[in-house]
């Protein structure tokens, strides 16, 4: 079963009202078609420091707090933690704040770091096998 890193600019884009309202079908955000694929058949990894980012910035981008708070138990369900053990990435990217998904990428045996954070996908060449892409490469990959 594929293993996934979401950054949080996936969650967010994702969004929380689909847990209210139900998913579109067709559903046109392909961060959010990929998050349900995740958490239903793949395996979604985070660590607490990614936890707490998804909650702040789901909060910050005006997420109502009980519908954040809804996501976050679901992803928290369906996804696994994990214990951060390397100390730096072997090739930090530019964006230090985004140094924790590397690490819980490998620390994880992540197969894939799914982005659309630039500092992160010019990674790429540096983490091989790992997959560093965006959520249409991804997607379209899958077939969803």
């Amino acid at each position: 079963m594929a293993r996934y890193v979401l950054d949080t600019n996936q969650v967010v884009a994702a969004g929380s009202g689909w847990l209210e309202y139900g998913l579109p079908n067709p559903d046109p955000i392909a961060a959010r078609r990929l998050l349900v694929h995740v958490a239903r058949n793949a395996i979604g990894l985070y660590c607490t420091e990614i936890a707490d980012e998804y909650l702040e910035k789901l909060l910050d981008r005006g997420s109502p707090q009980e519908r954040a708070e809804r996501l976050m138990t679901l992803l928290l369900g369906a996804f696994e933690r994990v214990e951060i053990q390397t100390a730096s990435a072997p090739h930090a990217p530019a964006d230090p704040d985004d140094e924790i998904f590397v690490l819980c990428a490998i620390d994880g045996n992540a197969d894939y770091l799914v982005s659309e954070d630039e500092a992160l996908l010019e990674l790429r060449p540096h983490y091989q096998p790992l997959v560093i892409c965006g959520a249409d490469e991804e997607t379209t990959r899958l077939g969803i």
